[in-house]
């Protein structure tokens, strides 16, 4: 058994748990990440098979906050990120669509650089001792901290607060209980031949089972006819789905736009892939009622969903959590 002493502990290596992390350890704040999967960026995921490139999750990303257009302005500069399109057929509003070059998972990897990251590391309990947390993980191994950040889905973290009967005020407890979060089961897929979608290579779609799909050869990402496809399923309709009967249904579906035939493909289920009902504060201090040492939770369901809400929240947090430690 290790145990280890930083300021802040961040749960999380997702965008707003790598943007915070940034942020703490420039302010000269010792940090340590912990990620139960095998990789960072969250959504910002993609996957590459049978030749083609895919962005899984998040396709691409706007930037209206002043803050956060002049980091993307820096990464546009830097080549890490590209304008997809601006404009598409039936568009209502004509604003610039980024996205990661070579893929969306760059810009998480870019921010990420020299962060002390643990992979395929769970949170399992959270104790305190006197005025320090002292967290356990599926290693084996324990942390001490003076703070704890948590960027991991809202239900999550409830998980890993009940599972350590940490107790939170009321009104916390109010707030995280109205935050929801939407599903998506993805299909990663190659084609016969180039799609037939239009210009600049994506659809968003209403009344079918399928909500978007990108075609990565068009988008720049990938050399060999790929599309990216998601569906609109929740957690409840997947468990109970026959899953091959489910994947022919949304690739027949496809086809319909791609006017091609499906070779390959795999698959992905985000079980929290959008929040529906967001919490209105960047942030959430969970404890700030009582004499335990703080913990605060971030993410995309604060205040703004999607790369930019995650983005600020991580942002703001950080110096939250900064200047609660001074």
């Amino acid at each position: 058994m290790i145990v280890r002493c930083v300021d802040v502990l961040i749960i999380g290596a997702g965008l707003s748990g790598v943007v915070a992390g940034r942020r703490l350890l420039d302010a000269q704040n010792t940090i340590q990440l912990v990620e139960k999967s095998a990789s960072i960026g969250g959504r910002l995921a993609n996957k590459r098979f049978d030749g083609a490139f895919f962005d899984t999750g998040a396709q691409f990303f706007t930037a209206k906050d002043p803050i956060f257009q002049n980091f993307v302005s820096d990464w546009v500069s830097s080549g890490i990120v590209k304008e997809w399109y601006s404009d598409y057929p039936g568009a209502l509003s004509k604003h610039p669509r980024y996205r990661g070059s070579p893929a969306m998972n760059t810009i998480a990897k870019n921010i990420a650089t020299r962060l002390p990251i643990k992979f395929k590391t769970k949170a399992l309990k959270i104790s305190n001792e006197g005025k320090i947390w002292k967290t356990s993980f599926s290693n084996d191994e324990e942390l001490t901290s003076k703070a704890i950040l948590i960027t991991a889905p809202v239900p999550q973290a409830i998980e890993i607060i009940n599972d350590s009967n940490v107790v939170l005020d009321k009104s916390v407890k109010k707030r995280l209980s109205e935050i929801s979060y939407e599903s998506c089961y993805a299909i990663m897929a190659t084609l016969e031949k180039p799609s037939k979608i239009p210009s600049p290579g994506s659809i968003s779609i209403t009344g079918d089972i399928i909500s978007w799909i990108s075609d990565n050869q068009q988008k720049g990402i990938s050399q060999i006819p790929s599309i990216t496809i998601h569906s609109n399923l929740d957690y409840a309709q997947f468990k109970s789905a026959e899953i091959k009967n489910l994947d022919q249904s949304i690739i027949e579906s496809a086809e319909k736009y791609t006017q091609t035939k499906v070779k390959s493909y795999q698959t992905h289920f985000w079980r929290y892939s959008k929040p529906l009902e967001r919490d209105p504060q960047r942030f959430i201090e969970a404890n700030t009622n009582t004499s335990l040492p703080p913990i605060f939770l971030a993410g995309d369901a604060m205040a703004g969903p999607r790369v930019e809400g995650a983005f600020l929240s991580g942002f703001y947090v950080a110096d939250a959590i900064a200047n609660n430690l001074r």
